[in-house]
């Protein structure tokens, strides 16, 4: 008997794409799903065209639901899912046809608990890529350890922590919920998702299509501020899990944060320099860098990254001299 596949999509303010991304998971390949919408709570026509595609197919579940926020939508999908398996997709974005079909035969077959596959990142007025993430060459079997190694690092055959471009087996993630109320989610959300299987299992194809679009939250200038600081704390949260369940495993935990703080310093110091005309993001932002020193780990995968947090290490000004010069 064929299993579930239980795909759980999230639903806010999203009547221009959202008839494609349902299309796209209505129209799989592997036809026993069941489609969870979230309406949370949207105040366009979104709600109406779930309703719609609930009367079209009897696979569909629609929730209605006050706004609480993207973990509290997923986990509300979490809760009704049947299937022994579930994925998750974006209300703005849309799946290849055959993406569940081969994310579950490769679970299948390998007996992994966790299947990954590629990702297209677009913008919405140009169609241009943005990014691709790196393929594997062929269809890869990680184990636990390795698998968040590669979660950790900018190696070639890297793992995102999205949640999207996966399919899960139920038992490892059952009793993960999603931080409620905080962005970027999916950090501390996958990295344990991961840790609980035995082994994850890359496709080397392209699935998932991420639209990039100016007016979504985490791209909103005006969300920034937040933005930053959920981000900071999941990646807190992320390293917390790591100290406590993968241990050899903490210093690319360090690196991948100090990273952050990196980046995210030299952004409020230019390009958002009119939301900390204080200065204070930038000095929380130091003060997390530095609770980690002398903690400096070096990737030889990223010559650029290592001299950012030596220098940070030293001083921010440093890092933001050689930064302006160069850029």
């Amino acid at each position: 008997m064929e299993p579930t596949v239980s795909v759980i999509i999230p639903v806010y303010q999203v009547e221009k794409y959202l008839d494609k991304c349902i299309a796209s998971v209505v129209g799989q390949t592997y036809p026993k799903l069941q489609i969870i919408l979230i309406d949370d709570g949207s105040t366009d026509q979104s709600p109406a065209i779930c309703d719609e595609w609930k009367e079209r197919d009897s696979r569909i579940t629609v929730i209605h639901q006050p706004n609480g926020g993207l973990s509290r939508a997923r986990n509300a999908g979490l809760k009704v899912a049947t299937g022994e398996f579930i994925g998750f997709v974006d209300s703005d974005d849309w799946i290849e046809p055959n993406m569940y079909e081969t994310l579950l035969s490769a679970l299948q077959e390998t007996d992994a608990d966790i299947s990954v596959g590629g990702i297209k990142s677009f913008t919405e007025d140009s169609q241009d890529v943005i990014f691709t993430q790196p393929k594997h060459s062929e269809r890869t079997v990680y184990s636990a350890e390795e698998a968040l190694r590669r979660l950790l690092l900018y190696v070639k055959e890297s793992i995102c922590s999205g949640v999207w471009n996966k399919l899960y087996r139920r038992s490892v993630i059952s009793n993960i919920k999603f931080p409620a109320g905080r962005l970027h989610e999916d950090i501390p959300w996958t990295a344990e998702a991961i840790g609980n299987s035995k082994a994850v299992v890359c496709v080397n194809q392209i699935f998932y299509h991420y639209l990039i679009r100016p007016d979504s939250l985490s791209h909103d200038t005006q969300q920034k501020v937040r933005l930053v600081y959920d981000e900071l704390e999941m990646y807190e949260q992320r390293l917390g899990y790591f100290h406590e369940h993968y241990p050899a495993l903490v210093k690319f935990a360090i690196m991948r944060l100090q990273n952050f703080c990196c980046k995210e310093y030299l952004k409020f110091g230019s390009k958002f320099c009119h939301l900390d005309i204080d200065g204070k993001i930038r000095n929380d932002l130091y003060h997390h860098f530095c609770q980690y020193r002398p903690r400096i780990f070096l990737n030889i995968r990223d010559i650029p990254k290592n001299i950012a947090r030596i220098l940070f290490w030293i001083s921010p000004k440093l890092l933001v001299n050689f930064f302006s010069k160069i850029i």
